[in-house]
């Protein structure tokens, strides 16, 4: 039985990836929630100054991206999204709340663009506002958003750390492996764990 099954999503924060793919526009106006740290936003303006972004609009966050995760995930992504539990990581933003307002950019996520320690600061701090006892994340095993993850100090804080990949080696990886994690995020999150797919890997952190 994977350890998924023993979590609730809804006490849960929940983390995912971006994607390349976004939707262009969105509206003039941002809204406005609670305050990251100061050392992220610091790190974040810096980022984004060298960054490709687009002032054609603002979007909330889970809705300006349309890969392939983003395509197959269903309606267990706006559940979680309205749910205030939910974060995006985002190579040109840092740490993403899903309803945050932001702007189409272009750039993948690399851990050297940010100071040590604030983005891991930023997801702990998060689950400690929420109360949240665990931080599930589905994002691909190969990328920086898995080494972020696995970098948090798990073992020094009183919050679980669930990391959830794929093992999967065929051809077209690029479009099999986001379709999977989806599909892993919704059975989750309705509590059908006869619905995770096949390569699915549950690895508890800390």
């Amino acid at each position: 039985m994977t350890v998924l099954n023993a979590i609730e999503p809804r006490d849960s924060l929940i983390v995912l990836g971006p994607s390349k793919a976004k939707i262009r526009g969105g509206d003039a106006h941002a809204g406005s929630g609670a305050p990251w740290p100061e050392p992220m936003l610091r790190a974040r303006a810096g980022v984004l100054t060298r960054s490709k972004v687009d002032g054609g609009g603002l979007r909330p966050a889970w809705l300006r991206y349309s890969g392939n995760f983003y395509r197959n995930v269903g309606g267990a992504l706006a559940e979680a999204a309205v749910s205030g539990r939910l974060l995006i990581l985002s190579g040109g933003y840092g740490i993403l709340r899903a309803d945050e307002p932001i702007a189409y950019y272009d750039r993948k996520l690399k851990l050297g663009d940010w100071p040590p320690g604030v983005l891991e600061d930023a997801v702990l701090g998060e689950a400690r506002r929420l109360g949240a006892a665990n931080v599930v994340t589905f994002v691909s095993a190969s990328a920086d958003y898995a080494k972020l993850i696995r970098r948090i100090p798990w073992e020094t804080s009183e919050i679980g750390g669930v990391l959830v990949t794929i093992d999967f080696h065929g051809g077209g990886a690029q479009v099999e492996v986001p379709r999977r994690l989806a599909q892993s995020f919704g059975a989750w999150w309705r509590r059908s764990p006869s619905d995770y797919p096949p390569g699915m890997v549950t690895e508890v952190l800390g």
